[in-house]
């Protein structure tokens, strides 16, 4: 799991991972990230196997990401703090307990604690404590983004690096996830922090940075990395760009088609998850009134400047179309 030296997704001084390197346990250590992302992975190639008839294929991804769901939910699942952890093993790999500070508290209180979400592994208790954390200012919402690190834990710290700051890639997961969930209105008060953000930042200085600070709100380290700031395009576009249509990761989008002045659109999905909603955002022509069919039967949506939000549920493999029309 830690693929090269130390570090896993490039969390230089995340705390589980520090503890972890302090103590001399990074053959005994596995953190929770690189199981949600290989969960996801594999749950993206069976949609396209999917859609290729490779049966066999399916098989074996679905296989693997509940094989590892089920050990996430097992070994790494910490109720009382509602995060999962890294979890520590014997000499013979055997999962023995999850990684804690000295006082007992989880170490893994932060990013790497809540990607299981992203997964899409998380049952109806783990995925309500998950979003509490992400939505409550006094943990992970600080006034600018998401932290990297709960605010409340006690090895958190406001002039960290991954330790008490903000990083947009992982923010753009978390927003991929909650049109997951059905929390169209989460997912768009995590993109426009960003935008807001990020636009006042270029403005007073022409740097996009790496990451933005929890306490300050202000930029720092290298303004170089172009990779850092593609998600600030990919929002914009999802919520001004017209004739653009934006899906979690358990959606499916089959076509899409707009007319020439983008007041009429066409778009065709099918819904792989399990979730009870999900969102759809399509971005229309501003200043217009909508009415919109999913598969001719009229449905409601909110229209927020021409971005139309649509919350819907469906069973698992189901093809729909979705018509908009201008009133």
């Amino acid at each position: 799991t830690y693929d090269y030296f130390y570090s896993t997704s490039g969390m230089d001084d995340y705390p589980a991972q520090v503890a972890m390197m302090k103590q001399s346990l990074r053959d005994k250590a596995s953190p929770v990230i690189t199981t949600s992302q290989v969960i996801r992975f594999g749950k993206i190639l069976a949609i396209l196997a999917d859609k290729l008839g490779k049966t066999d294929d399916i098989a074996e991804y679905t296989a693997d990401a509940e094989k590892l769901t089920a050990s996430l939910n097992k070994y790494s699942w910490d109720d009382e703090s509602g995060y999962y952890s890294y979890v520590l093993h014997d000499e013979n790999y055997e999962p023995i307990e999850i990684f804690r500070t000295k006082d007992g508290e989880n170490l893994n209180k932060g990013l790497d604690g809540i990607y299981p979400i992203i997964a899409g592994a998380c049952d109806e208790n783990q995925k309500e404590k998950i979003i509490g954390h992400l939505t409550n200012e006094k943990e992970m919402h600080s006034p600018f983004g998401i932290s990297a690190v709960d605010m409340t834990a006690g090895y958190y710290m406001v002039n960290g690096y991954w330790n008490g700051n903000i990083w947009f890639p992982h923010q753009w997961f978390i927003w991929k996830s909650m049109l997951d969930c059905g929390e169209s209105e989460i997912a768009k008060d995590i993109a426009h922090m960003a935008l807001n953000i990020w636009k006042r930042e270029v403005d007073d200085t022409y740097y996009t940075f790496e990451m933005v600070n929890t306490v300050t709100g202000c930029g720092g380290w290298f303004h170089n990395f172009g990779g850092l700031s593609t998600p600030i395009n990919m929002w914009a576009k999802a919520y001004y760009s017209p004739s653009t249509v934006n899906v979690g990761f358990d959606t499916y989008l089959e076509k899409t088609s707009f007319n020439k002045d983008n007041t009429q659109a066409e778009i065709t999905f099918t819904y792989y998850g399990k979730n009870e909603k999900f969102a759809l955002l399509a971005v229309m022509a501003e200043g217009k009134e909508y009415t919109a069919t999913l598969d001719g039967k009229e449905i409601s949506f909110t229209n927020d400047n021409g971005c139309l939000e649509f919350i819907l549920n469906s069973n698992f493999k189901n093809t729909h179309t979705l018509n908009i029309k201008e009133k």
